[in-house]
């Protein structure tokens, strides 16, 4: 399934000369000039011949033609993929080679951004010709293709031959004149060409019979094609061109067909069956042992045989010719023709093609037959082997008790249900799968195939699982056969993706690697590289940054390297990436990385850990800037991804994001009280209260959220509560990021209540974290928190250790930056920020009106609506809130400006 047939990727071999058409060559050339070329036709119209003459042309110009002959197979998406890879990007920059799997474990999308690049890599003219697209055309591949098509670099020229009309996106191109079409008006022959044609075996027709033969072919190139032989042997064929190209077409195979003795007619009936003819194939069909020889006897006679390579391995019929054979020989003999298809099956899954060994039982329609090969194929296996489109076939023509009598393929058409997003559909049929196999329970092999698509299916529909679960889980891998590295890789990688979302980050990082181990072992990079995400992922939470961003810088490498940097693995390792290079506070380059990768996201596939790590860190960025409307606007996209995917906690731990900016760049507190009941504030952050909660990130950002805001509200004995179940929760888990800000936050706590000593304590600790892996955002976003607590540092450490001093410094760098970066302009509106300035430095509402020119009535309407927007109701509340919440670039003196704001509520 994975090899390259090297003849796909150039023109086929025809026999004889072909007749040189310059007219239709010299429009050929006007693709140049557009993007899309489009040459749609019926059978025999000569379509491939034009283009192999237009390519050969564009060559000797100097040219750089890529060609791909796209057959039945090439309708899954993903083996249509391969063969673009293999005809369009060169391996090791030899372009008259190509490596024989190269791509195999590369998913479209990715695929799309290796084409793209490569085609955009030296900027020149770059023709692409897509031969006999009606073979592989359906609707995933056709949005592919448009989607290529409209992604490649201007001077990314496609050329496409198809017998039928696809959708590439025309109406469009023709709109910006980017579109050339040729239809079979274009294609017929002229009176010349056909006189060529049809003089090449000797006998020239003249006049009228010219004039006829071409009038009732309608230049049809194969029906002129078929008339030049037979009026190479009988001189009065040209008496029987009457009627429709269907009839003319079976006509003039009947003519060839029963001029053949009978031993031939029967060899070429038989072998009509299989479009990919060898000598082995013509002994089983015929049950010969000269198969090679008859084929060049076949040739020679001019049978519309044409060898598909230069070494001659392999041959084909005229299509059009084999599918009247095809026709004939199943009325015929309907019985025979039925099994001579179900003995190529057998012969084809005896040699592993599972792609013909399905093709020809269905054909057979034996049905039984056709469950074995699935079966024998792995069932559900194949999806994650790229044979997703030939599954689908198979299943689609057994019937229901072919299906559930095999367990596998009873559960590959779960996962299919699963692949189309069909949920419910999917838990019902994998329901029905474990009921029919409760009788049989004894068969490990059955039950283990069952729990390992059960997992896959509870892991798409983003459903909690128990610790329980995941011992259970664990206890599978140790029953698995060493060498079956798929499934152990599958299980492995999802094992350790649930430990880690529930918070048993030492548990998780084993399964990871053993993942990636057993993926490398069979060449899946692509899953590979998944499995170092969540290695980063790890890291990162136990409090090991600069791991964490090794580990994905060389993914990104890798990513670039093989699937292009602009892929879908590359958007979900820049959210990633992101999220790390913010809480170092290199907030410019995280917000560069998400500027294009979240868009990418939300065009493709990604999943809730990689979708909130870009919404969440998104947000911060731009509410840290003060642009608090663009943060809800990027919250507001999070919600209809979740919304649109069924993403239930990616929903959760955006609310809690918009509720926790709300809370520490401004709202009103009764607003931000009120915000809390309504979004299930105590209900979420108690779940960490529970050994296995629904989401336990839901969890612990619910818990932090309470915690800043009892802080704000005074409430520091309940506070210290939720401090204390945290930080035993991080310690015991290992999870050294998530102590940073227990440690920040308790630290406020015990400072506000008088614990100065303790309070130094915990946010040293917090600091002797932080300081060796250069986290310094958590101090910034937690700067209200933090600011009382550095102050005090600094008074009463003055002589700290070098290292320890240089990163203190970074710390009130950073925080005095995001001071002056948020303005106030993202909650207030011009004229109430210029109030609350002059109200910071002490101004009664007189003075304020006399100097920004306002009248006092005014000033006062100003001021209600500061203090309605800050939750209080007295001048000095609204300095000191508003320093605490970063409003303000600091207010010196701020006791003495307070002692004014009492004189001034006095006297306003």
């Amino acid at each position: 399934m994975n090899s390259i047939i090297a003849a796909k990727l150039e023109p086929p071999r025809w026999m004889g000369d072909q007749i040189r058409r310059d007219g239709l060559l010299q429009r050929l050339d006007g693709a140049m000039n557009h993007r899309l070329t489009l040459i749609h036709a019926p059978a025999g119209y000569g379509k491939t011949s034009l283009l192999a003459q237009w390519r050969a042309r564009m060559e000797q110009g100097g040219q750089k033609v890529t060609w791909l002959t796209l057959e039945r197979d090439d309708c899954d998406l993903k083996q249509m993929v391969r063969y673009l890879l293999a005809a369009i990007a060169p391996v090791g920059g030899q372009t008259g080679a190509r490596k024989q799997g190269t791509a195999s474990d590369m998913p479209p999308r990715a695929a799309l951004s290796a084409i793209v690049n490569w085609l955009a890599q030296d900027g020149k003219p770059s023709i692409v010709i897509l031969d006999d697209l009606h073979r592989a055309t359906n609707r995933d591949v056709c949005e592919y293709l448009q989607s290529l098509i409209r992604l490649a670099p201007p001077h990314a020229h496609f050329v496409v031959a198809s017998r039928d009309y696809p959708w590439l996106g025309q109406t469009m191109l023709a709109a910006e004149n980017q579109l050339l079409e040729l239809g079979a008006q274009d294609l017929r022959f002229s009176l010349d060409e056909a006189k060529v044609l049809l003089g090449r075996n000797g006998h020239t027709p003249e006049g009228h019979d010219l004039e006829a033969i071409l009038s009732r072919t309608e230049g049809w190139a194969m029906a002129l094609q078929l008339a030049s032989l037979m009026m190479g042997s009988d001189r009065r064929a040209v008496e029987q061109f009457r009627g429709s190209r269907a009839d003319l077409a079976r006509y003039l195979s009947e003519q060839v067909l029963m001029a053949l003795p009978d031993e031939w007619r029967d060899i070429v009936l038989r072998t009509a069956l299989v479009e990919r003819l060898t000598g082995d194939v013509v002994d089983l069909l015929c049950q010969r042992r000269d198969g090679w020889i008859v084929l060049e006897q076949l040739e020679q006679q001019g049978i519309f045989l044409t060898a598909i390579d230069a070494d001659r391995r392999a041959y084909r019929y005229h299509q059009l010719f084999a599918e009247y054979l095809r026709d004939r020989f199943e009325r015929m003999a309907p019985d025979t023709c039925a099994d001579l298809h179900g003995q190529l099956a057998r012969w084809f899954a005896d040699k592993d093609d599972t792609v013909e060994a399905v093709d020809h039982a269905i054909k057979s329609g034996q049905y039984e037959l056709l469950g074995d090969i699935v079966d024998r194929a792995g069932g559900w296996r194949m999806i994650p082997l790229g044979a997703q489109g030939l599954l689908e076939r198979a299943i689609l023509a057994m019937p229901r008790a072919v299906i559930e009598a095999r367990p596998t393929i009873a559960l590959a058409e779960v996962y299919l249900l699963m692949k189309k997003g069909d949920l419910g559909t999917a838990r019902k049929a994998f329901d029905k799968v474990v009921a029919a196999a409760a009788p049989a329970l004894a068969n490990a092999e059955v039950m283990t195939e069952i729990r390992v698509v059960g997992d896959t299916l509870s892991d798409y529909a983003n459903e909690p699982v128990t610790f329980d679960d995941l011992l259970e889980r664990e206890a599978l891998l140790r029953k698995l056969p060493a060498d079956d590295h798929l499934v152990i890789a599958n299980i492995s990688e999802t094992l350790g993706a649930k430990f880690f979302e529930g918070g048993w980050l030492e548990r998780a990082l084993q399964p990871i690697l053993s993942a990636g181990e057993h993926y490398h072992a069979i060449g899946a990079l692509y899953s590979e590289v998944f499995t170092r995400f969540l290695e980063a992922r790890i890291k990162r939470a136990q409090g090991r940054q600069r791991e964490a961003a090794i580990i994905l810088e060389n993914a990104a490498a890798d990513i670039a390297g093989n699937f292009g940097n602009r892929s879908d693995l590359a958007a979900n390792c820049a959210a990633f990436r992101a999220e790390l290079l913010y809480e170092e506070d290199r907030v410019t380059e995280a917000q560069d990385l998400l500027g294009w990768s979240l868009d990418h996201m939300e065009r493709s596939d990604a999943w809730v850990d990689v979708y909130a790590a870009a919404y969440v860190t998104m947000a911060h960025i731009l509410s840290g800037h003060g642009r608090y409307d663009e943060a809800r606007d990027v919250m507001e996209r999070a919600r209809r991804v979740a919304a649109r995917r069924g993403l239930d906690q990616l929903s959760m731990l955006i609310d809690i994001c918009e509720f926790d900016l709300n809370l520490v760049h401004g709202g009103s507190l009764d607003e931000i009280v009120v915000t809390a009941e309504c979004i299930g504030l105590d209900r979420l952050a108690d779940w960490m209260c529970e050994q296995s909660p629904r989401y336990r990130p839901v969890a612990i950002a619910a818990m932090l959220a309470r915690i800043r805001l009892r802080l704000l509200t005074s409430q520091f004995d309940a506070a210290a509560v939720d401090i204390e179940t945290m930080r035993r929760w991080a310690r015991e888990r290992g999870a050294g990021r998530l102590l940073v800000d227990v440690d920040l936050l308790s630290a406020y706590c015990l400072h506000r209540t008088g614990c100065f000593e303790e309070s130094r304590d915990a946010f040293s600790e917090a600091v002797g974290i932080a300081m060796f892996q250069d986290l310094r955002r958590p101090f910034v976003d937690l700067r209200t928190f933090v600011q009382p607590c550095l102050d005090d540092l600094i008074k009463r450490e003055p002589q700290m250790d070098r290292t320890r001093a240089q990163f203190v410094k970074m710390i009130i760098r950073s925080v005095a930056n995001s001071r002056n970066t948020v303005t106030m302009q993202g909650i207030f509106s011009e004229a109430e920020a210029e109030v609350l300035n002059y109200l910071s430095q002490g101004h009664s509402n007189k003075e304020i009106a006399r100097l920004i020119g306002m009248s006092p009535d005014t000033v006062k309407y100003r001021l209600k609506a500061v203090f309605k927007k800050l939750g209080v109701s007295k001048r000095r509340d609204a300095v000191r809130m508003s320093a605490e919440r970063g409003f303000l670039n600091g207010v010196a003196g701020l006791p003495a400006t307070t002692d004014r704001m009492r004189e001034a509520d006095l006297l306003d």
